[in-house]
């Protein structure tokens, strides 16, 4: 969050556990050494209590000192040469990871199956090398996913891993081993999601092909793909999964049963999820930065942009003291379909940017600011009735009381006008959001 990152929760739950556990280990091995001394025999000894309560407080002062340094302190991912953190900067860290641990996410299964589906429908598949006994080989190619989420090919016979599969058949097997490596769409790094797929890989007969379409399911995710219709390209697929990993980020890993990614259902809102996404950023960047700032509270926040939706929430990728990261900002309830995210979205606009002007102080203020416009208006307004002073002729004052109620009234329509140029920013994103979806 712009200095340190922590180890995942899980990490911090085992080193807790493993220190209690020290602790407790630590306070019989010495109540039992002093009851071996001579110094115990000769009652000069401290008492196990005593004891007990320094290992505590050396677990605790190892504690406060991994606070000190940081989430890479003692084991976890070390930032080297940084400055320690303010006590205000912790409490900012311990609020957002607490916000974070609670924020409603879709599970891992429900996760894995949505990336898949949503994917360019291109990754790379390892297979048994038949050139190279007992290597790996890797190639890009191109998939569908059929309804229970694994992956249908079309390939070429002068494929390599055409001929890996072909090589496993003249073997006796019924199918190869492979793996299928799916990025999320967009993806440029190791904060982006990716699942793999392992399982067997085998040939599809014709009937298989004509009955369950699946010449016109991969034309669905493909439809460009003339070559289905080429007689030396041939349809395979993952009839088997044996496992499945799903990296969705940085801290957010692990392994998937087989029967549970096939039983999950695909999230619904990402079908959408571009064009929203790219109207809130191109548009409404403002509005995501008061929604993080608000709901999250994270302060200092320089950017803010959205990276990922579904019917839960959003991802945000956030800038802030030089540092970019991505957090999760979840929905008040789940949305069931477009203008519910339309809805939801305005909604937390709206509460973020009314908490953000009620704390803003007074300033200089702004064009889009119609609150602290509105009431430089009144006070210059109000001002213009200050009679004129003493020195100036009676001529003058009475032209200059003339003029107050033409000033006057021009500046009732000034602030009318920014009444409605307040109003219309919410509206705009109402407006857009309709577009967009």
């Amino acid at each position: 969050l712009g200095l340190h990152r922590r180890p995942p929760h899980h990490q911090c739950i085992g080193r807790d556990m493993i220190r209690s556990l020290a602790a407790v280990v630590a306070s019989l091995a010495g109540a039992e050494a002093l009851m071996l001394s001579p110094s115990a025999r000769r009652g000069a000894a401290p008492s196990f209590l005593q004891t007990r309560a320094a290992c505590v407080r050396a677990v605790a002062d190892a504690e406060k000192e991994d606070d000190r340094l940081g989430a890479g302190g003692r084991g976890g991912h070390a930032v080297r040469n940084q400055p320690e953190l303010s006590d205000e900067e912790r409490e900012v860290q311990a609020a957002v990871m607490a916000h974070q641990r609670g924020a409603a996410r879709l599970s891992q299964a429900e996760d894995a199956r949505s990336l898949v589906a949503y994917s360019s429908g291109y990754a790379v598949l390892s297979t048994l090398s038949s050139a190279i006994d007992g290597y790996p080989s890797g190639a890009l190619v191109g998939f569908a996913s059929d309804a229970r989420g694994l992956p249908v090919f079309c390939f070429s016979g002068m494929s390599s891993h055409t001929k890996d599969l072909q090589a496993a058949e003249r073997a006796g097997a019924t199918s190869g081993k492979a793996a299928l490596c799916v990025t999320a769409k967009g993806f440029e790094g190791a904060a982006d999601g990716r699942v793999t797929l392992i399982g067997d890989v085998r040939r599809c007969a014709k009937a298989e092909v004509e009955d369950e379409q699946l010449r016109e399911l991969y034309r669905q995710k493909h439809p460009n793909a003339f070559w289905v219709d080429f007689g030396d390209f041939t349809f395979f697929r993952m009839h088997e999964l044996k496992a499945v990993n799903f990296v969705g980020g940085f801290a957010r890993a692990g392994s998937i049963g087989a029967d549970d990614y096939m039983g999950a259902a695909v999230d619904p809102i990402q079908a959408f999820a571009a064009p929203v996404m790219g109207h809130m950023n191109d548009d409404h960047s403002s509005a995501t930065v008061a929604m993080v700032q608000h709901y999250v509270g994270l302060p200092q926040v320089e950017k803010a942009e959205l990276v990922q939706l579904d019917r839960l929430g959003f991802m945000v990728q956030v800038t802030r003291l030089g540092q970019t990261f991505k957090l999760r900002l979840p929905f008040p309830r789940a949305a069931e379909d477009r203008k519910d995210v339309k809805t939801l979205i305005v909604e937390m606009t709206q509460a973020a940017m009314r908490v953000g002007e009620a704390k803003e102080p007074a300033k200089e203020p702004e064009v889009a600011d119609g609150h602290a416009l509105r009431a430089l208006h009144r006070s210059l307004a109000c001002s213009r009735f200050v009679a004129a002073a003493p020195h100036r002729s009676r001529q003058s004052s009475r032209r200059r009381a003339a003029s107050v109620p033409v000033m006057w009234a021009r500046d009732r329509v000034a602030m009318g006008l920014l009444d409605v140029a307040a109003s219309a920013r919410v509206a705009c994103i109402n407006i857009g959001l309709q577009l967009a979806t």
